[in-house]
């Protein structure tokens, strides 16, 4: 009996279990199917449906995934194929081609709205109050199902171990899925920045209406979040074309040739481990595009990968990391070389020759073509936020001057598309001859060593700057070995020479600066002057005299005479200058000479080592019975005082302040 009862009580237990489950796992009834079957119940989305068949995502919509779609009417993408492809249905569309486009459509994980509004990569949906204030909205991009098949390239520059290999070589390159950018009022918010202009200037066709939540790409979504059993989807007002990396939208752009062909100079190919071991089935390597740095200043983005890693499972450095290019086009290009190189007087072709341009000028103006790390809108660039991360200056240009069709939205980033140059600003500034005129190219050699370009591109000093030419340098046995890239002290031509060194180098430039409180041209009034330059180890001045002659105080101390050496002359220690403009103005931040204009020889010295000051005491030492000695009567009476160390040839007193009045016999 008490079996029958016990039988019976668990009977009705698990009877009322199963109800429960039932009812637990009971769909609610406003859940109404898949999203396939939902896109079919609405019925303006057949020819959608038709792409998802073409490209087996069939089974995915209908469950098999976890699913975030963007839909368009078939009126749209019928619009759209008409478009780009002469018909209004899929039939002359080849299938890779019906797979990038509808996957781009098809996005990984099901993503409401809050979501799409501010990915939460790191917290999830754990995040606190706090976390999702910040970087709200910056991570904007998202996973799609469009890819580019796999593909076999031949490159010239490849890593052969720890060498660049210049010789040709076939690589597999594998393309990974898209992301698509999802624009919301967070994202603007953080940035503080208008959300309407700032979207408007890349998508004028779109819109950003009030109130908006986010637009997807170009697309303005007209119904948020529709809930299905396997994800979400969003019914948008267009077709949201497949995009492209930077570096694709270069290579397909004319106008972007002699940009890509600077920029791809620094590429090369190398084997990426992690997608060999992915994709390669054991019998594939692939190589990704890799940039060294430009002229061994500064690291390029990597504007080819679709992904900055190659790790899916880094999702906040894939949904946040951007890089914005701002590529001169051609005709660029071309008017900058017009108005900078070809002019009269700076020793390069009239006619436009980047091929004659220094690679050092060359990488300044790639340094500011790029922002690497983040999306960047025109309001930030406007602000100033916007820095060169090599020169550490604003990098600014009128954002006018970029046409409508030159504004691209990447897979990787954003691309303007310049229609002027606005260079850095070491050609405007006191640097500016070094990059200008080609006679100084040894003195920018010496001017990059010395690392002083950032502080005299600052508009916060005025500068006066002397240039000596490269005949000038080589008379004093300073000259460039394009064999080893160095700079050589001693017989001109003779690769055996020794390096002249940075610090060496170092000086010589900041014997041919100095700065004054207010924006000058060196006088030309007839007045004497004496000016220190940038020299920090010792007080190295120039002497300009009522000629408006210059020379410096290691040159005008060959006056001291003595036996063998009495012949130099007050005419001899001057030489001219000649103000160098810039477009028949001052640099922005001073003024600028050439000197020795007519000979080419006389060169200001940097250093004192073959000098008389650092040396001056044992110099009168050993010239105390020279009747030739101009301070013959003065030597005699510091020997008589026992002022002098005669053994080490040193008076003891003596320091680098110290002024010594010496009076001639």
């Amino acid at each position: 009996m008490i079996l029958s009862v016990l039988a019976l009580s668990l009977s009705g237990v698990f009877s009322s279990c199963q109800h429960q489950m039932k009812e637990y796992y009971e769909e609610p009834e406003w859940l109404k199917g898949s999203i396939y079957e939902i896109l079919q119940e609405r019925g303006e989305y057949d020819l959608f449906l038709q792409g998802v068949d073409t490209c087996q995502y069939t089974a995915l919509l209908k469950g098999r995934s976890i699913l975030t779609v963007m839909a368009p009417t078939d009126s749209s993408l019928s619009a759209y194929l008409q478009k780009h492809y002469g018909c209004t249905d899929w039939s002359l569309v080849p299938t890779d081609e019906v797979k990038k486009l509808i996957g781009f459509h098809v996005l990984y994980y099901a993503l409401d709205q809050s979501k799409l509004s501010n990915f939460r990569p790191k917290e999830g949906d754990g995040a606190t109050p706090e976390e999702l204030e910040k970087n709200a909205g910056l991570y904007y991009k998202f996973r799609t199902r469009s890819q580019d098949a796999p593909e076999k390239l031949t490159v010239n520059r490849w890593l052969n171990g720890e060498v660049i290999d210049t010789t040709a070589k076939e690589v597999d390159v594998y393309h990974l899925e898209r992301f698509i950018p999802v624009f919301s009022s967070q994202m603007f918010q953080t940035k503080l920045i208008d959300a309407k202009s700032n979207y408007e200037y890349f998508f004028p066709e779109s819109e950003w209406r009030s109130g908006n939540v986010f637009n997807v790409c170009d697309a303005v979504v007209e119904e948020m979040e529709v809930i299905a059993k396997n994800g979400y989807i969003y019914f948008v007002d267009r077709v949201i074309e497949p995009l492209e990396t930077i570096h694709k939208e270069l290579k397909n752009n004319e106008e972007y040739s002699m940009y890509l062909s600077f920029f791809d100079k620094y590429a090369y190919y190398a084997q990426e481990e992690n997608l060999t071991n992915l994709y390669g089935g054991g019998t594939t390597s692939y190589w990704e595009c890799l940039y060294e740095k430009a002229s061994g200043k500064f690291t390029l983005p990597n504007i080819a990968q679709e992904w900055p890693v190659s790790d899916y499972s880094q999702m906040s450095t894939l949904s946040y990391t951007s890089n914005t290019l701002f590529a001169p086009t051609n005709a660029a290009f071309n008017e900058f070389y017009d108005s900078y190189w070809g002019v009269d007087g700076t020793g390069y072709p009239s006619q436009v020759s980047y091929d004659s341009v220094s690679a050092d000028a060359i990488a300044y103006l790639l340094s500011n073509s790029f922002y690497e790390g983040s999306l960047v809108f025109p309001d930030e660039i406007e602000r100033g936020d916007i820095i060169n991360a090599f020169t550490k200056t604003p990098i600014m240009f009128d954002l006018n001057d970029v046409p409508e069709e030159n504004r691209k939205m990447c897979v990787n980033g954003a691309l303007y598309g310049l229609s002027k140059i606005t260079p850095p600003a070491v050609f405007g500034t006191v640097t500016g001859p070094a990059y200008q005129y080609k006679r100084y190219s040894t003195f920018l050699k010496m001017l990059t060593t010395s690392g002083m370009e950032n502080t005299l591109t600052s508009d916060a000093v005025s500068y006066i700057m002397l240039y000596p030419n490269n005949d000038q340098l080589a008379a004093n046995y300073i000259w460039y070995d394009a064999a080893s890239d160095k700079i050589k002290n001693g017989v001109v031509g003779d690769a055996t020479q020794p390096n002249l060194g940075s610090a060496d180098q170092t000086k010589y430039v900041n014997a041919h600066i100095i700065s004054v409180e207010n924006k000058r041209p060196l006088a030309s009034n007839g007045d004497i002057q004496v000016m220190r330059t940038l020299s920090p180890d010792y007080k190295l001045y120039w002497y300009m005299n009522a000629e408006g002659k210059i020379t410096n105080s290691f040159k005008y101390n060959e006056l001291i005479q003595y036996a063998g050496h009495n012949t130099i002359t007050k005419d001899s220690i001057y030489t001219d200058i000649q103000e160098l403009t810039f477009r028949d103005e001052a640099w922005v931040n001073g003024y600028c000479y050439e000197y020795d204009t007519q000979n080419s020889s006389f060169l200001l010295q940097g250093s004192n080592a073959n000098g008389l000051i650092q040396n001056f005491v044992p110099f009168m030492w050993l010239h105390r019975n020279d009747e030739g000695t101009l301070f013959l009567g003065f030597i005699k009476v510091l020997g008589l005082a026992n002022l002098i160390d005669e053994e080490s040839m040193t008076m003891n007193y003596m320091t680098e302040n110290c002024l010594m009045l010496s009076p001639t016999t």
